[in-house]
């Protein structure tokens, strides 16, 4: 069972123990593919732009696999995968103990809409500053 994935280069990658190439234990795919071609290049006295496929589109090849018959054509790049080591573990739904407020339309027999004039008139009384802001003594 092959359950790795390949890691795109701008994911992160957090390797605590057995790192190589990587002084920061954090980085990105793409930093650590970087590094891995800088320091196969410092290596090869004959490293040319050429041997950058390895790293970006590939090279072509011919392998042969287990699972044909023969050589195959194709291309080859090196890659970093990964495998999670189980299922992540979902949160809780949240539930929510106050119920909806159901929606009412109101129909338009029901519908209430004074007339410009009465919508300025009041039959209840103005109040005064006077009638808020009363003294205690005056109740």
């Amino acid at each position: 069972m092959n359950d790795f994935q390949p890691l795109s280069d701008n994911e992160v990658l957090y390797v605590s123990l057995g790192r190589v190439l990587m002084s920061n234990p954090t980085f990105k795919v793409g930093e650590f593919l970087d590094a891995l071609a800088q320091a196969i290049s410092d290596r090869e006295d004959d490293w040319t732009d050429d041997h950058e496929g390895w790293f970006s589109d590939g090279l072509d090849c011919e392998a042969l696999r287990f699972n044909s018959q023969g050589w195959q054509r194709g291309r080859v790049r090196i890659r970093l995968e990964f495998m999670p080591d189980g299922p992540r573990p979902q949160l809780p739904e949240r539930r929510t103990s106050h119920r909806r407020a159901e929606k009412i339309d109101p129909r338009p027999e029901e519908i209430y809409r004074p007339e410009r004039e009465d919508s300025y008139r009041s039959d209840r009384p103005r109040l005064e500053l006077d009638d808020i802001y009363r003294a205690p003594d005056d109740y």
